[in-house]
């Protein structure tokens, strides 16, 4: 693993998290599965395929000092702070050219922070697979989840080619990243047996993902040469200056569907993305009624509900199918089936400060 570092992207407002996560506070730095936040049950992850002083977080200004507060065995230097939050592609691309001047060598795993992987050993097994792949040669590595359900809320991969195959992991050429689709077609993702959830998860060397934002991203590519040269003369202000000014598009849009390079390795782990209340109904331990419970809440003929009570008594009777959370910042009521509208009141209330 020498010249291999953990990227840990660590943006985004975690809105559909409201009201436990918040703007100063978002979805990565809360505890929404016991006494850890999701960026340290991250972080203490990948320190299992990389040592501590090559996990990296990417990180807005605004997060900075929570993030230091919450990962205090990181050195300072590996917390690289965007300058404004552009996506994916740009997040990589700068954290790339950031890499490659501290180690030209540099190859890079990155990773959303939030993401529930409850087995550890089988994700390090599946994460050292596809680092061997992009260590051989100019791959582009991602890595996919077979589908256990019809979802419409994640992106999925198509892959096309068996290339390779072992007791550790099965290999795929990628044909194309597919955008999240209707209930009638992620039906026929899952019953064609070809198409995986896109975890979000890739690796490949620094040098390999530059060249391919300059064949397919020229304008990012021009941009990210502009900040290298800004950040040898030490001028923050035009690194600055020239990333707020960088196209908003995803890694997987602005680059991965056009590239020819490539290559799926098949998840041997559970994954989610968590990205709503009820998603805990799928990933954590239920009550004999069916409910997900954090705090102490009294229950009454409440059943399949997701009830999250922080610091605060909260009592609910006779309900189904519903999702209660109270915090410090807020409380929240609302069907179970509307849980993405969540984000609606983050944004009023943002707004309205």
């Amino acid at each position: 693993m020498e010249h291999t570092y953990s990227v840990i992207m660590a943006g985004g407002k975690g809105e559909r998290f409201w009201p436990l996560s918040t703007k100063q506070v978002p979805k990565p730095f809360v505890r929404l599965f016991g006494d850890k936040t999701m960026i340290q049950m991250t972080v203490e992850r990948m320190a299992s395929v990389v040592p501590t002083e090559r996990v990296c977080v990417v990180i807005g200004e605004d997060h900075l000092e929570v993030a230091r507060k919450q990962l205090p065995m990181l050195p300072e230097e590996n917390f690289i702070v965007e300058p404004a939050g552009r996506d994916t592609a740009a997040c990589i691309g700068f954290t790339a050219v950031t890499l490659m001047r501290r180690d030209p060598e540099a190859l890079m795993i990155v990773l959303p922070a939030d993401h529930y992987i409850p087995d550890v050993d089988a994700f390090v097994k599946t994460v050292k697979a596809a680092h061997g792949y992009a260590r051989s040669g100019e791959h582009l590595v991602t890595i996919g989840i077979r589908p256990v359900r019809p979802e419409t809320g994640y992106g999925y991969i198509h892959a096309f080619q068996k290339c390779d195959a072992s007791e550790d992991c099965i290999c795929y050429r990628v044909k194309r990243f597919v955008e999240k689709p209707d209930a009638v077609r992620a039906a026929h993702y899952l019953a064609e047996g070809r198409y995986y959830w896109n975890s979000g998860i890739f690796v490949w060397r620094a040098r390999t993902v530059l060249k391919g934002i300059e064949s397919h991203m020229p304008n990012l590519y021009r941009g990210l040469m502009d900040i290298n040269d800004a950040m040898g003369a030490g001028d923050r202000e035009r690194v600055a200056s020239v990333f707020g000014g960088l196209e908003r598009i995803s890694i997987d849009y602005g680059l991965m569907e056009k590239v020819d390079n490539g290559l799926m390795v098949e998840a041997s782990f559970p994954w989610d993305d968590v990205g709503t209340w009820s998603s805990f109904l799928r990933v954590s331990g239920l009550d004999e009624d069916g409910n997900y419970v954090q705090g102490s809440p009294i229950c009454i003929d409440t059943k399949d509900c997701v009830i999250f009570a922080e610091n605060t008594k909260v009592g609910v009777i006779g309900l189904s199918n519903v999702i209660v959370v109270a915090s410090r910042e807020g409380v929240l009521v609302c069907d179970m089936k509307r849980d993405q509208e969540a984000r609606k009141i983050a944004s009023s209330l943002d707004e309205d400060t």
